[in-house]
């Protein structure tokens, strides 16, 4: 799934897919969930630490992808509610998200689910060769 965000370009940065230690490193044990059908992983969502710092313990980031073959299902839905009310529950009370400003379709998504737009940031990195700018998306929690 993440291979295939990576060949449609513009979501991100990332050229080539982590070790499974790499990607196990930098992401919460307890916040990474995949939704299934017939026993396949369609989609999948997890919490990375923004900051290793004592009073950042409760900021994340978020990651979300969808198999291409199962978007515009509500699987991307039903992801999200899941992360926050996990991450809820596991007192974190802030998850940033940074998408490119192309990939409108996952800024309509987690604005559904009360992410707001904290600013863009002009062509912050390299992609192939072009400089990107990337949206700083947050949801605070109001119950942490």
């Amino acid at each position: 799934i993440y291979q295939q965000a990576i060949n449609a370009g513009k979501i991100t940065l990332t050229q080539k897919i982590a070790t499974w230690d790499e990607w196990n490193q930098d992401h919460l044990e307890n916040m990474r969930f995949v939704a299934l059908e017939d026993e396949k992983v369609i989609g999948w969502v997890a919490l990375s630490p923004v900051l290793q710092r004592t009073g950042y313990h409760g900021v994340t980031e978020l990651s979300v992808y969808i198999n291409n073959n199962n978007q515009g299902k509500g699987i991307g839905n039903i992801l999200m509610q899941y992360i926050i009310d996990e991450s809820e529950k596991s007192g974190i009370w802030t998850i940033l998200s940074f998408i490119f400003p192309e990939n409108e379709k996952s800024i309509l998504l987690h604005q559904k689910f009360g992410f707001r737009v904290l600013g863009t940031q002009e062509k912050v990195a390299q992609l192939n060769g072009v400089w990107m700018d990337n949206c700083i998306l947050e949801r605070r929690s109001k119950l942490v």
